[in-house]
């Protein structure tokens, strides 16, 4: 007899060929579900009927013999197997889920929804938009389609023009957690052969059953049994839903645990239906559903409103309660709502997985060991009768020297170890194809080796190189030594053709006197340039920096503009319009200058020419050849990947009447529901109601769908596709010369079909004029820009199309009356990848995001990296209590800034320390009365590829340097094709961010160049409130560096927050009292302070979890145990255990960051409370010192700096050593 198993499809009930439900005990005994006493098939005998009466008992037949009923279990099992390689045959064949939702929607256009079925779904309490959303349809018994469906469809036809359905009905989608639709269930009108019926072969690709999914704004996941219920409620009460066809969500747990990990609810809530719990098998299944949702890591909730004991006929479902009821209902544990104890919650159903390995495995194991035990029992019986016989004959044979084993022949794959890094060994750098056998490691360089590796990674074939040798190392340094003979090659020979371009943004500023002697400067375009003296070069000079209007408007320029036509390239490039220089340029052509030689242009020329080693910015060098080699300076700040197109209402207005002026107007009818909703969009979404704007995905819902669109140009197109000869045909196009332009002339009635979305988009862009006519070389350059702008729309419109059309690296924000669109720039990139070799030089960014850059695989890239050397000397203060100090601020924020940096300033100036300070951009201004005290600089212009703070001993930095979360967003978005919400920093570009902003935050404390001043203590100030991601990235990044975390009112109450003044005022308060010997009361310090008792519980509370008698106990219990640390005594087991093991543990948690020193402080007194006073005191004497001293130093952590000084005095009257945490 075999075990007793749970029917499926794949072995369905023997007695009444139903796949769920009954329970096949034996292959003799089935207890099914749908039998009675009088309708047993025949061959079984009806034995009993189950309790509750939930079916019967029946046997087979005892008139067959056993040769009949062998015969009937072979053809049992022959009936499963056929079953088998039919199932594995439609799920080879089975539609993915977009195949389907295209199938789907096809299938929903040739269908409509009759009166009745409306006025049905009216009453169920969904509204006529409700209807038309989810796109519920009437059909008739096996209905005729006009336009086949694929067969492979559920309940379609081998043909595709048939429903096969039984009974009329409508038909009710099924969503997936995307938004398409994998299937229908068919609401019958004939009730009595079953309500809801998924179509024939509904199964998925995975074999399993479609769920029903429906979004909204709740943060929650509402589980409710059905398809339809789950849309009404989801409509009625605003619910994220999941439905089943009865009860089974979990019975397709591939989807239940894609949806979880799609929406990541904070809770998951049951609403069981009327009755629900005076039905045994319903119980079952939702007793089965909680186990399940258990092992994915969530606690099942019940929302409960009194149905479970209710008849049904009490019209309680969820879709069938008012919003009152709703509300009113409580949330509950499933354990408590079914009467299951906590004890019995994992014993009344068990999963398949858990029968196992609670009954079946530890059977498994006995038997196994048993039939171990039996047969080297048996072999050792041999081996011992085997020795015995012949002992006495081998102790006779002379030993003789072993013969030694001939090496094996055979051949074999090998396979290298996989290496992350390796010590690089001059000389012996392996080819490309041995370096990506070996894994791709990184290479570990000593100072002094980085040209060597250079020159072999170039000779052994490497094309893309990254140095990520930490800042200050010496990789720009040794970039400058860099010429042709370190490659190899000979500088004077005539057919060398190799150029060595140095790229930075700051080219005319280098940050290394070898590059700014050996290096020539490529000259770019520029409108005037000025000295900047408070800034100078290695060599001395000041920095040379583009002019300013008002450098401009005052005649400041020291250097005059070298083209001209600068801001006519601008004006071209800001339309999003391709544009280059030259002699081939339409812009250079217009310009008076290029005939009479221009001398920009010629300088270019000769440097390009004949120089062997250029600095540039990338923007301004030409295509490079294979022969060529890059020299990328700060990678991460220097490849740009987005290029942005900002639109106006005034743009869409002007779009719009050229549509309208186009020979075919339908152009302009079928793309108006497009321009209106982009016009309405600009209009409505203004600072007042969207403060940032709204992004990517909120854009595209204010769209048409494609299908609105299609189903436009259908109405607009039809009468002509009509009257073609072919209509299956393709259109054909001609094209004439008219008014200077090429249009496209088309041909109908002939060979002719409606234009698609992609026709329309082409046709977009001939309607934008060539911005060439309007080069004029008899006009200034100001009226050639103003007749650009007034005439050049950007080509926006096309790029729109592209996007709704499914092009996913293309984003779309919408901010202060502006639409602005981001798509992928890949110039940059492709000078990097058209380059023979390049080096990438950046400490911080990690060599997949550089990849990431450039679209390319990180195996690509070889990696390099110096050995770090330490900074003992190093200390950085992470100073938190001001916030994220962002660029836009509060003036009350900024007064406590400044009050912060003042106080910071005053300690190191009174040691005689040089002091520089770096915020935003924006909040420069407010420090400028500081520039006699202070050497200013801001954020990724002072922070990265500079020297500037060389000679500062301290340096403040204000601030986390986030980037622009909206192009950054646009930027990732764009670069991996994943859509994003850019202000919440979840998921991989939540960690991009991360991983850039902590990269900004190490590159500012490497200002400081500490290991190469060993011999002075420097700071570093990063003042911001930082998380434990980032801080761990700093101490990681300066090994050898003292890196604490502090309160800004450590150093300047006043700067702190109001409720951290309260704070602080309290604990010294109470520590003053404490050091007289009178311990003030609560009252006495409220008194003291001018506030209430329940200000300070409050305060206390919400900033240390703790009240005012926890800590005041914590602080007394701590000091008077390090006072009686002399007069040890013995105690019981527990209460050494928990001076010896406990407390230690409690460190340990400490330490690791599980616990806060708020929970120390109420561990302590929990135990002290526990044991009593003296005990207590006691189990902190028998503590070990550094223990007790930790602990103290988490009291500590709450206490001001001046209190921490006093104790760490008194400790040291008692001559043990204090650990002051910070």
């Amino acid at each position: 007899m075999t075990k007793g198993y749970y029917v499926n499809r794949l072995n369905p009930c023997p007695v009444c060929g139903k796949d769920h439900g009954c329970q096949i005990l034996s292959d003799v005994a089935v207890l099914c579900l749908r039998t009675d006493k009088n309708n047993v098939p025949s061959g079984w005998v009806w034995k009993k009927e189950l309790k509750g009466g939930m079916g019967s008992l029946v046997v087979a037949s005892t008139s067959q013999t056993e040769q009949e009923r062998q015969q009937q279990r072979e053809q049992w099992k022959q009936q499963r197997e056929e079953r088998k390689q039919q199932q594995r045959k439609r799920q080879a064949t089975a539609l993915t889920d977009e195949q389907r939702d295209k199938e789907a929607r096809k299938l929903l256009k040739q269908l409509g929804l009759s009166t009745r079925h409306r006025q049905s779904l009216l009453n169920r309490g969904l509204t006529d938009t409700d209807i038309e959303a989810i796109g519920f349809k009437s059909v008739e018994r096996y209905q005729h389609l006009m336009i086949p469906v694929n067969p492979n469809f559920p309940g379609i036809s081998v043909d595709g023009l048939t429903l096969q359905i039984k009974n009329d009905g409508f038909l009710i989608p099924l969503f997936s957690f995307s938004g398409l639709i994998i299937g229908f269930q068919l609401a019958s009108d004939n009730r009595e052969e079953g309500k809801y019926k998924h179509l024939i072969q509904p199964h998925l690709k995975n074999g399993e059953l479609p769920l029903q999914f429906y979004p909204s704004c709740s943060q929650n996941l509402d589980i409710i049994e059905g398809t339809l219920k789950p849309l009404i409620a989801s409509r009625r009460h605003h619910l994220t839903v999941v439905g089943a066809g009865g009860v089974n969500w979990h019975h397709s747990p591939e989807q239940f645990q894609a949806i979880l990990e799609e929406i990541q609810p904070e809770k998951i809530i049951l609403n069981p239906d009327t009755g629900s719990l005076l039905n045994p098998q319903v119980l079952r299944q939702y007793r089965e559903l909680n186990q399940f949702i258990k092992r994915l890591g969530y606690t099942l909730e019940i929302r409960d409103w009194g149905q479970g004991n209710q008849p049904k006929s009490q019209g309680l479902d969820i879709d069938e309660i008012d919003i009152q009821t709703f509300n009113q209902a409580t949330l509950i544990s499933f354990e408590t709502w079914a009467g299951i104890s906590e004890l019995d919650s994992h014993s009344l159903t068990l999963s398949q997985t858990e029968w196992f390995e609670q009954f079946k495995f530890p059977q498994l194991q006995q038997e196994l060991t048993q039939t171990l035990k039996q047969f080297y029992s048996h072999h050792l019986r041999k081996r011992k009768k085997r020795n015995q016989s012949t002992e006495f004959a081998a102790s006779s044979i002379p030993k003789t020297a072993p013969t030694p084993t001939p090496p094996s022949t055979a051949i074999v794959l090998w396979k290298p170890q996989i290496l992350t890094s390796v010590p690089y060994i001059p000389g012996q750098l392996p080819m490309v194809e041995e370096w990506q056998q070996l894994g791709h490691p990184q290479f570990i360089i000593q100072q002094g080796e980085r040209l060597t590796f250079y020159q072999e990674a170039y000779e052994r074939g490497y094309k893309y190189l990254k140095d990520s040798t930490p800042a200050g190392h010496g990789k720009s340094h040794d970039a400058g030594l860099i010429n042709l003979e370190t490659f190899g090659i000979e500088p004077h020979q005539t057919e060398n053709k190799t150029r060595i371009f140095y790229l930075s943004p700051d080219h005319r500023n280098p940050t290394n006197a070898t590059i700014e002697g050996n290096y020539i400067d490529l000259e770019s375009r520029h409108n005037g340039l000025v000295y900047d003296f408070s800034r100078r070069t290695p060599l001395g000079k000041p920095y040379i920096i583009r002019a300013t209007s008002l450098d401009q408007k005052n005649g400041t320029v020291t250097i005059p503009s070298n083209c001209p036509e600068n801001d006519t390239f601008l004006t071209v490039s800001e339309l999003g319009l391709p544009v280059f220089g030259g002699k081939d340029s339409p812009i250079c052509q217009s310009c008076p200058l290029l005939s009479q030689g221009c001398p920009f242009l010629l300088n270019r020329r000769e440097t390009l020419s004949y120089e062997p080693l250029i600095r540039a910015d990338i923007n301004s060098i030409p295509t490079p050849s294979k022969d060529d080699i890059l020299i990328v300076e700060e990678s991460d700040k220097n490849i740009k990947n987005a290029h942005q197109i900002t639109i106006k209402v005034d743009e869409i207005i002007k779009t719009a009447a050229k549509l309208q002026l186009r020979e075919d107007e339908r152009i302009f009818k079928a793309l108006r529901p497009l321009l209106m909703a982009v016009y309405q969009a600009l209009e409505e979404v203004d600072q007042e109601k969207y403060k940032w704007g709204i992004y990517h995905h909120q854009v595209m819902e204010l769209m048409p769908s494609i299908d609105e669109l299609n189903q436009t140009i259908w109405e607009l197109y039809a009468d002509d596709w009509l009257k073609a000869d072919n209509v299956w045909g393709t259109p054909i196009w001609d094209y004439e010369i008219i008014d200077g332009e090429v249009t496209a002339i088309k041909i109908s009635g002939t060979n002719w079909i409606a234009p698609s979305l992609n026709d329309l988009k082409k046709e977009c862009y001939k309607m934008f004029e060539n911005y060439e006519k309007y080069l004029n070389s008899l006009e200034t350059p100001q009226q050639k820009q103003a007749a650009i702008k007034a005439n050049i729309i950007p080509a926006w419109l096309p790029i729109l199309i592209d996007c709704i059309t499914g092009n996913k690296r293309i984003n779309l924000r919408i901010n202060n009356g502006k639409l602005m669109i981001t798509k992928l720039a890949k110039r940059h990139r492709n000078i990097i990848k058209n380059a023979g070799f390049s080096i990438a030089l950046d400490a911080t960014q990690s060599k997949e995001d550089y990849a990431f850059s450039l679209g390319i695989n990180p195996n690509e890239i070889l990696e390099v990296r110096e050995v770090q050397r330490c900074t003992p000397n190093l200390h950085i203060h992470l100073i938190k209590g001001l916030g994220n100090c962002g660029k836009q601020r509060r003036e009350t924020q900024q007064q406590r800034i400044r009050i912060g940096i003042e106080a910071i300033a005053k300690i190191h100036k009174e040691q005689g320390h040089n002091i520089g300070l770096i915020d935003h951009k924006s909040a420069i201004e407010h420090y400028q009365d500081l520039v006699d005290d202070l050497k200013l600089g801001y954020w990724h212009r002072d922070t990265r590829g500079s020297n500037q703070f060389l000679n500062t001993q301290s340096l403040i930095s204000i601030g986390r340097p986030v980037p622009n979360l909206g192009g950054i967003g646009a930027e990732y978005h764009i670069l991996g094709g994943w859509v994003n919400c850019p202000e919440k920093l979840i998921g991989q570009y939540g960690q991009w961010v991360n991983r850039k902003i902590a990269s900004e935050l190490i590159q500012d404390v490497s200002r400081l160049r500490a290991h190469l001043r060993p011999n002075e203590q420097l700071h570093s100030y990063l003042v911001a409130d930082f998380d434990n991601y980032t801080i761990s990235q700093i101490r990681l990044a300066f090994p050898g560096a003292t890196v604490t975390v502090e309160k800004i009112d450590d150093y300047a109450p006043q700067a702190a927050s109001k409720g951290a003044q309260t704070e602080r005022g309290i604990i010294e308060a109470l520590w003053h009292s404490i050091q007289s010997g009178t311990v003030a009361t609560i009252d006495e310090i409220a008194s003291l302070l001018g506030i209430t008792k329940s200000g300070i519980t409050k305060n206390l509370k919400d900033r240390l979890g703790i009240g005012f008698r926890l800590l005041k106990k914590s602080l007394l219990l701590l000091l008077e145990s390090i006072n009686s640390k002399s007069q040890l005594s013995d105690l019981p087991d527990d209460a050494r255990w928990i001076a010896e093991t406990y407390l230690p543990l409690v460190v340990q948690s400490l330490e690791s960051g599980e616990i806060t020193p708020s929970d120390v402080v109420v561990e302590v007194v929990t135990w002290a409370q526990s044991y009593g006073r003296r005990t207590f005191r006691r189990i902190l004497a028998m503590a070990s010192i550094p223990t007790l001293c930790k602990l103290l130093g988490a009291v500590m952590c709450l206490l001001p700096n001046a209190i921490k000084t006093e104790i760490q005095n008194y400790l040291c009257s008692y001559q043990l050593p204090a650990i002051i945490s910070k």
